[in-house]
Order: structure tokens, then sequence, then C-alpha cells
């Protein structure tokens, strides 16, 4: 038994103008939401000899993730024993501000790595960003133990 589904030249001709109409729209909200001051994956991440010194660790990059809820920030290990304030001294847990908003995130999951760290080692510490006031297309101040790293893009 063959069965064959037939559809009419105008049937054929609507089901192309809907789908060419979803991709436009689809094309023009990606165009529109899309900041020219917005950082993207494209924008570098500044980096500071000063934090370097000072912390032991460059920033790596910045993300949102978790619908939003959580700024993820990734770094690399330079100096162990100066890293260790990050992850051994709560007190001196980096500090997290956007740079329009002025919103300050400094709340970390409880997510300490439980080990020794160890040079060109990638870690992260994982930030509540609660009421999404961080969000992509944001650049962020990274501050540690007084020392500031400016304009990391958030993605």
């Amino acid at each position: 038994m063959n069965s064959m589904i037939t559809m009419s030249p105008r049937a054929i001709a609507l089901g192309a103008v809907v789908a060419l109409a979803t991709g436009a729209l689809l094309v023009s909200s990606v165009a529109t939401r899309q900041d020219v001051h917005a950082a993207d994956s494209n924008t570098a991440v500044p980096t500071s000899r000063v934090m370097e010194a000072t912390a032991g660790i460059r920033v790596l990059s910045a993300h949102s993730v978790g619908d939003g809820g959580i700024i993820d920030l990734r770094y690399q290990v330079l100096d162990a024993n100066k890293a260790s304030i990050v992850e051994g001294d709560v007190t001196k847990t980096p500090q997290i501000t956007d740079v329009d908003s002025g919103a300050v995130l400094h709340d970390t999951a409880a997510m300490r790595h439980g080990h020794a760290m160890r040079p060109a080692g990638e870690y992260f510490l994982l930030y509540y960003n609660q009421g999404g006031s961080v969000k992509p297309g944001d650049f962020i101040n990274v501050s540690i133990d007084g020392v500031t790293l400016n304009d990391v893009p958030v993605t």
C-alpha cells in the first residue's frame, strides 16, 4: 500500500512564506538585542600585571549561566601561594561589580576546590546573581585584596 501526500502549489508557497517570515523575525530579534557597547564572545578580557603580581591569578572569562542566576568567573593560577587568597581566605574572595548598574556580587557558592592550586591550572568561582543584575553583554570589575581589574566582558 503506497500512500502519498500531495500538496497544492498554494500550500507549498504558503509554507515557504511562513518559514521565511519566521527566519526573518529570528534574525531581526537577534540583531536588535545586540548593543554596540555590549560584550560578546569576541571581546578580549583585559589583563593586569598588578593583579597577577598581587593575587597570583589571571582572570580568563566571566559567563552568565544557570538562566542568569550565576556568574561563572574563570581564572588561571600563576602563583599558587598568592592565589591561595582566592580559595583559602573567604574575606578575600574576589568581588564583582557591574560597570553600568553598580551592582556588587560577593556571595559565592560554597564550592572550594579543596586541594592545593597548581600553577597554570584553571579554576572557577560561582557567584549568586540574584535578580540577574549582571547580564550577558555587561562589563564587570573584579576586585581582589584592594586591586581591581576593570571591564571584564560577561558572555
